[in-house]
């Protein structure tokens, strides 16, 4: 097919029609258990180097127009694929690269998981007269916390760091305080190998 697209910020293989961007967005919204706002399928696509942002924008806005897709939540603008997409997804998707399908899933999917783990473990920052307390949180579920604890760092680089790291798997912490204060050593061994990870 003819490019007919910008290549800014698309990663080699990535894809650069048109036509090609609305066979994997219908191929996504597909095959994904979770729902999806509009913006955040855009840019995810974008920061994945899979496809341009404008042009996904514009292969998501013709889709909708020809009700291949439909929105389900106005507010948010959360979409899904409708019988017309479906049918574009089963019939189309083979002339969609392998491993680009592979990708999109990919990182649709560590979006998801990522939003998924910060709305269920809580950061919270918060100056002192020294510098900055940071109070994590992991929950097991809506009214029941796992742990939770404060630490005391200088300054927000580091806040923000203890932040960015918590959030990219609560559960190794978890398992790292539980195996130090239970003297598990095998557990520890196993939390410090997937850390390393």
């Amino acid at each position: 097919m003819k490019s007919n697209t910008f290549s800014a910020g698309v990663n080699p293989g990535g894809l650069r029609n048109i036509q090609e961007i609305k066979v994997l967005i219908c191929y996504i919204l597909s095959n994904i258990d979770t729902k999806i706002k509009k913006s955040d399928l855009i840019s995810t696509l974008q920061n994945g180097g899979i496809s341009n942002y404008f042009e996904t924008s514009e292969a998501f806005s013709d889709l909708e127009s020809n009700n291949n897709l439909i929105c389900i939540n106005n507010d948010q603008e959360i979409y899904t694929v409708s019988e017309s997409g479906k049918v574009i997804s089963e019939q189309l998707n083979g002339s969609l690269p392998h491993i680009i399908k592979k990708k999109s899933i990919e990182v649709i999917n560590n979006f998801i998981n990522t939003i998924k783990s910060r709305n269920e473990n809580t950061v919270k920052i918060e100056k002192n007269n020294r510098g900055y307390n940071v109070t994590c949180g992991i929950s097991g579920d809506e009214d029941f916390n796992l742990m939770s604890f404060t630490l005391y760092v200088p300054d927000i680089d580091q806040a923000t760091m203890v932040k960015e790291n918590f959030h990219k798997n609560p559960g190794i912490i978890y398992r790292t305080v539980l195996a130090i204060l239970t003297q598990n050593k095998d557990l520890l061994k196993e939390s410090i190998a997937n850390l390393s990870n």
